[in-house]
């Protein structure tokens, strides 16, 4: 069987570790007989970028035994962008020596990817297309006036495109795949799988013994460390995040907040508004490999988004992180499949959007309260249950039974 991953998401995102170099990885060990390979569409901005040369050597050293193309793309909102695309993967299979009647199955990340491989489809019937949908494209734009029309209407089409040519859908969350069916966009024949995002266990787990040595080093061992990890987007609602700490640090005076990201500065105007105090805060850009480390030093994590359909289709690889590090979360109801997951096994608290006070100081104190009842077993329990449902070890079965099912 031979399979190509085909992606155009930032080179640099820590979204291509998880969710494409993590399962390629390990796809070598389940699947060995599966010959893989990688095309890279990175952003014609990185050109005279010096570390794209180092990524693209971190890559090869992560995915040994795979054949990866690197190439260089522009906006995939360019007119005449996807003919370009199609003739990238095409010398990209060319280049990896794959001749022969053989299937070739192409896993595609994202609408515009499949779009470019069902163009390319039309002159080599080897081709299968998995259409791995990462959520609602058509409600992500955040641009005003011609711009905003312009991509809108293109979104919609690539959207209704790639679904009417997919061999098979991935998507996120069962919730994602009922709206593309309740929208008439998903054909009878199509294969189809629900593949969340993915935590990868080898870099994220739960030590009892480095939760207390961080914990230790932060000063933070006799405090209720509520988490945030990630950027500063509005999307991702730091306004709503810093509201939520302090309604709990106003009925928990030893609550403290770690954040972990890049963009402390944006997030310091919210925590002024919030009237947080800075000795309050601990705020940390911490490398890849430390991330884990840092999480499992706190106590709750919070991952609060707003009600609209981007969110009721998604599936924040954040949440499986948070919990496989030993954390009960407290998010959102309306985020994918995640409040029902968190409802139904006890491993945190959903609350509605706009945050409100009293209804986060009543999470905050429930997941409190079973931390102190159960401690350690608690965030053991977490973890274990992210590793069954949330990992590559427990979902890359389904993946490589579509792509068998694609070769047959």
């Amino acid at each position: 069987m031979r399979l190509v991953h085909f992606s155009s998401d930032s080179f640099f995102s820590g979204i291509i570790d998880s969710q494409l170099l993590a399962p390629l990885r390990l796809l070598g060990e389940k699947a060995p007989d599966i010959q893989r390979a990688a095309v890279f569409l990175t952003s014609l901005r990185h050109l005279r970028d010096p570390h794209v040369k180092r990524r693209a050597d971190e890559v090869r050293r992560v995915l040994p035994g795979v054949a990866l193309h690197f190439k260089y793309r522009l906006m995939g909102a360019c007119p005449g962008q996807i003919p370009l695309w199609a003739g990238q993967l095409r010398r990209s299979i060319r280049r990896f020596g794959w001749g022969g009647a053989e299937p070739i199955i192409v896993h595609c990340r994202g609408e515009s990817t499949a779009v470019a491989a069902l163009r390319l489809k039309r002159r080599d019937s080897r081709l299968r297309i998995l259409l791995d949908i990462r959520g609602a494209s058509e409600d992500e734009l955040h641009y005003a006036g011609w711009l905003g029309g312009y991509l809108a209407r293109r979104n919609r089409r690539q959207l209704e495109d790639s679904m009417a040519g997919a061999d098979a859908v991935n998507a996120v969350s069962q919730r994602l795949m009922e709206h593309l069916r309740q929208k008439g966009l998903l054909r009878p024949q199509a294969l189809t799988s629900v593949v969340p995002c993915c935590v990868n266990t080898s870099t994220f787990y739960f030590a009892e013994e480095q939760r207390r040595q961080r914990r230790q080093e932060l000063g933070l061992h006799d405090k209720f460390v509520v988490c945030y990890s990630g950027a500063m987007r509005h999307w991702q609602r730091p306004d709503a995040i810093a509201a939520a700490f302090a309604a709990i640090r106003s009925a928990m005076p030893d609550a403290h907040l770690l954040v972990l990201t890049t963009e402390a500065a944006i997030f310091q105007e919210h925590l002024g508004r919030a009237g947080i105090a800075s000795h309050d805060v601990t705020m940390r850009a911490v490398k890849h490999n430390e991330v884990a480390t840092h999480l499992m030093a706190a106590d709750l994590a919070l991952l609060l988004r707003e009600d609209n359909l981007t969110n009721q289709v998604a599936c924040p690889v954040k949440f499986s992180e948070y919990l496989r590090c030993g954390l009960p979360v407290m998010l959102t109801r309306y985020i994918g499949d995640l409040g029902e997951l968190v409802n139904r096994e006890q491993v945190g608290c959903t609350i509605g959007f706009p945050v409100d006070r009293e209804e986060v100081i009543q999470a905050a104190g429930t997941i409190r309260r079973r931390l102190e009842a159960e401690g350690d077993a608690y965030r053991r329990r977490c973890s274990l249950l992210a590793q069954q449902t949330l990992s590559w070890d427990g979902q890359l079965e389904k993946l490589i039974g579509i792509y068998q099912a694609l070769a047959r």
